[in-house]
């Protein structure tokens, strides 16, 4: 079972990408009998037809995870349905097997994209120390400037979080690997009653799973589905236009930046999947992951739209009408000789985007902008900057006044 994979057809000699809906998952949480997207009563239903070998038994019905079931998985399936449980066994983003001890009341996100999420399932005030990465974006996570910091992102320091005496530690599942391996090892040798959990929080096609799961762990199931159908809804409302516009009608993209270089992601990257999301076809689809591309190559490829990404500039904290690097940054693009007889620069659809709305979590503000830009006509009602003014104060609780403050997207109108 491999939900998170993205599935390849060969038609006609090319090479597709298809990817599955955003809200379309498994919540891998052993109790979860019947395989759907949540724990409920039909898990028990689902079970007692397993015990009664009338239903098949499946992945996820061991709840206990003790290796059969029986009356116990029942129990603890009511437990968890009730929050009450002592443990809760999970997949991880990488699909390893984690027992989490409950209840979690001392948390370390590590990775700053569950510091995040768990802001967003309003669990911030269980956080007890965070990554140099979170502490240095003071504009977007205010509230953490008083707390801890373990150090880098990708190799904390195993001190200062043990000295937390966290329940839980978040890190990355399906990057850095070798280090989420060794953050597991070091932190369980040095304190068995510590659980580590790699969730990404950052991938389109496992975001709405990876905020169910926190939402599970950390007993705030509740708040993790209002935040999930509300994020679907934006998501679906742009999957439902998009599916239906014909191959030959989606614009070709460049999706890509970050740098002076021509950096972009093929399949399995997340710049490939926002531009798919989108209705538009990346021109490097036939790569895999982040790459450094040849300029010649996307010449060649002559895209109709380039969205340049930055991560140095724009953000929260500029004044709406400050403009002036994101407008920098377009005529370098733009000026680039090499791009002079593109059809994107020679249509002027070179659009800047700040890591504010690409970046982590905030993905899918990403796809709302590039709907916008890709397809003005069909999306003519879609409103990104009230989208993720929402996202700000109903998920985020910042206090921001987007029609007042904050650059993103360059130029912002259509």
């Amino acid at each position: 079972m491999n939900k998170c994979a993205l599935m390849l057809l060969a038609l006609s000699g090319v090479l597709l990408c298809i990817l599955p809906s955003a809200g379309a998952f498994t919540l891998d949480i052993f109790g979860n009998a019947n395989m759907d997207d949540t724990i409920d009563a039909d898990d028990i239903t689902y079970l007692q037809g397993i015990i009664n070998k009338t239903d098949k038994e499946t992945e996820l019905a061991d709840a206990n995870y003790d290796g059969k079931i029986d009356q116990q998985d029942v129990s603890a399936v009511e437990e968890i349905i009730q929050g009450v449980e002592k443990k809760l066994v999970l997949l991880d983003s990488a699909g390893k097997v984690v027992e989490i001890k409950t209840p979690v009341k001392r948390i370390i996100p590590v990775n700053r994209n569950a510091a995040e999420a768990l802001r967003t399932i309003k669990t911030s005030d269980e956080i007890v120390a965070v990554s140099d990465s979170a502490l240095n974006d003071k504009s977007y996570f205010p509230e953490f400037q008083q707390v801890v910091s373990v150090g880098s992102g990708k190799t904390p320091d195993f001190e200062k979080i043990l000295t937390q005496n966290p329940d839980l530690v978040v890190y990355y599942g399906t990057q850095w690997t070798g280090d989420y391996e060794t953050i597991n090892d070091t932190l369980k040798k040095a304190n068995p009653d510590i659980s580590v959990i790699g969730l990404d929080c950052f991938k389109p096609e496992t975001y709405v799973e990876d905020i169910m799961k926190l939402g599970y762990i950390v007993g705030r199931v509740k708040e993790a589905i209002e935040f999930t159908d509300w994020y679907n809804g934006k998501i679906d409302e742009i999957e439902n236009v998009v599916k239906d516009i014909p191959d030959e009608a989606k614009p070709r993209v460049y999706e890509g930046g970050r740098s002076d270089f021509y950096q972009t992601g093929g399949v399995g990257s997340s710049s490939n999947n926002v531009t798919v999301m989108a209705g538009g076809k990346n021109i490097f689809a036939d790569t895999t992951g982040d790459a450094t591309v040849d300029p010649e190559s996307l010449v060649k490829r002559d895209p109709q739209f380039i969205i340049w990404k930055i991560s140095n500039i724009g953000g929260y904290a500029l004044a709406k009408d400050n403009t002036t690097k994101f407008e920098e940054k377009q005529d370098e693009v733009t000026g680039r000789s090499e791009l002079s007889n593109v059809s994107a620069v020679k249509n002027g659809n070179v659009y800047i985007q700040s890591a504010d709305v690409f970046f982590g979590g905030r993905y899918f503000l990403s796809i709302i902008y590039l709907a916008k830009w890709l397809h003005p006509d069909l999306f003519e009602d879609l409103d990104p900057e009230a989208i993720h003014q929402e996202y700000l104060t109903k998920f985020q609780g910042l206090d921001y006044d987007l029609s007042k403050q904050g650059v993103f997207v360059y130029p912002e109108g259509i």
